[in-house]
């Protein structure tokens, strides 16, 4: 995005030395500590059971149980259950200043990139990267601290196949819990749905080729091909299950019918790219994606356009085969995208609807504001071919989208005449600085020849167009002072509108 910018052969020994003061500390620490409290007093911790092996634990800020790390992978395996999505613009500030107080202990998915996981470690607040599962495993035992085994068997055991969520739900084996963790208006929600392992399986080993009588080929086999994934499989019912979930949420926040629209297709958009998946490989039913909580832009805009279509609103498929990208699109009211009735809608990436990305990365969609003016223009993606077209309500937040952009705009054109107008005083100032060096020069001269006359003449005018120069210069600071107000305003404006 374009803003505007103001003026660690003696190891076995070593680790011996460590766990023993390890020890010392749980013992100073854990005495005559409540065991009702202690759970929440570890919230959070890597525990290393030192009496035994030095097995490692993980406290669950969430429901206050210990997780058995054990092995490289499995260690991994908890860093992802557990994950809660941040950021970009989030996981930077914390890399530099620190993660908030209420991450303390928490594990954190870079949900904008590629998911990189990062522990918040609660003595510190600072993020340690975990990379892959033998980074994820290192760094975990690294951080431990020493427990005795009595203090150890007062936390609850948990165990991943039965996991408490937020809410109070349990997981059963068999199942699994995803969090959705995106960004509306700037501001962070989340939601937890559960999975059935079954069904996503079955969904995954399904036949994902469309067939037809070699003497009747259908009209348009994409339309048809487009058909088999979005339509659920007999007891599927987390598109409901999800708009239920989004619908308590919006409903607290006084969500409008169209911002609602918004909100939903947010959560779509800030879910992980699928930068692994090959172009050969099948695309996903919307119930894979919600279970792996990731994929590409066929696999969002499916999952887009089943969930529009579940909220009763008008949606089709937006294909660019020159862009080898895919966009869900709903019916709209006003100024729809090439006039057709619908409002494009970006799901590999946060972008408002309407609103068309500047250009296709690795399959992600990427944004610029080089050109304000081409938003609401898809012509650099290529020839469009619009198809699974279906009726319903209408989202009418598209004229609200333009109005926003129209006043980015007229903000950027205010920003570039006040620029004019100091660059015209900046001038202004220097040549006045010139003439008054010159002044200077030749009162100098006079005063070396003694010329009082001429020299008191000189400074009187160099004293007049010190006036003149001081008078520029406090319109130049004032004027300075609105500009660099509006440069800011332009970008959190901008900020907000993208919101980074």
């Amino acid at each position: 995005m374009q803003h505007y910018i103001k003026n660690m052969n003696n190891k076995i020994l070593k680790h011996f030395v460590f766990c023993l003061s390890l020890f010392f500390l749980s013992f100073l620490f854990f005495s005559d500590v409540e065991a009702s409290s202690l759970s929440s007093r570890l919230s959070g911790r890597i525990l290393l059971q030192v009496e035994s092996k030095g097995e490692a634990y993980y406290v669950n800020p969430t429901d206050l149980k210990r997780y058995y790390l054990g092995r490289p992978d499995d260690a991994f395996k908890i860093m992802r259950s557990f994950g809660l999505g941040a950021t970009n613009v989030d996981i930077n500030n914390f890399l530099k200043n620190g993660a908030r107080a209420n991450l303390s202990g928490k594990i954190l998915l870079q949900v904008q990139d590629k998911g990189q996981a990062y522990y918040v470690n609660p003595l510190n607040l600072r993020l340690y990267y975990l990379g892959r599962p033998a980074d994820a495993f290192s760094v975990m035992r690294q951080l431990g601290l020493g427990i005795k085994n009595y203090d150890l068997s007062l936390i609850p055991v948990g165990d991943l196949g039965v996991v408490s969520n937020s809410s109070g739900s349990t997981v059963k084996p068999g199942e699994k819990l995803v969090l959705f963790s995106w960004k509306y208006k700037n501001k962070q929600y989340s939601l937890e749905q559960i999975f059935s392992d079954n069904l996503y399986n079955s969904y995954k080993n399904s036949d994902k080729n469309y067939y037809y009588p070699a003497n009747n080929p259908p009209e348009n086999l994409r339309e048809e091909y487009y058909n088999i994934f979005l339509t659920q499989k007999s007891g599927d019912d987390s598109i409901e299950k999800l708009i239920s979930g989004l619908r308590s949420i919006a409903d607290k926040e006084g969500f409008s019918d169209d911002e609602f629209v918004e909100f939903v297709l947010a959560l779509v958009q800030y879910l992980p790219y699928d930068f692994s998946k090959k172009s050969t490989d099948a695309q996903n039913f919307p119930y894979e994606t919600l279970y792996t909580g990731t994929g590409i832009c066929s696999d969002t805009t499916f999952l887009s356009v089943l969930i529009l279509r579940k909220l009763g609103y008008g949606a089709a498929v937006f294909d660019y085969p020159d862009a080898k990208h895919s966009a869900a699109a709903v019916l709209c009211s006003g100024n729809s995208s090439y006039g057709s009735g619908y409002c494009f809608a970006e799901t590999t990436n946060y972008f408002p609807i309407g609103v068309f990305p500047s250009s296709i990365g690795t399959g992600q969609a990427e944004g610029s504001t080089s050109s304000w003016g081409s938003l609401f223009s898809g012509s650099n993606l290529g020839q469009v071919e619009i198809l699974q077209k279906t009726g319903g309500k209408s989202y009418s937040g598209i004229s609200n989208t333009i109005n926003k952009v129209n006043s980015i705009i007229k903000m950027q054109e205010n920003l570039v005449e006040k620029g004019n107008e100091l660059k015209s005083l900046q001038n202004q100032l220097n040549l006045i600085k010139t003439q008054l060096d010159q002044i200077l020069a030749q009162a100098e001269t006079y005063k070396q020849s003694n010329d009082w006359t001429n020299y008191n003449l000189k400074v009187e005018e160099y004293n007049s167009k010190a006036e003149e120069y001081n008078s520029v210069l406090a319109n130049y600071r004032l004027k300075l002072d609105v500009y660099n107000f509006d440069v800011v305003l332009f970008n959190q404006t901008v900020k907000d509108f993208y919101q980074n």
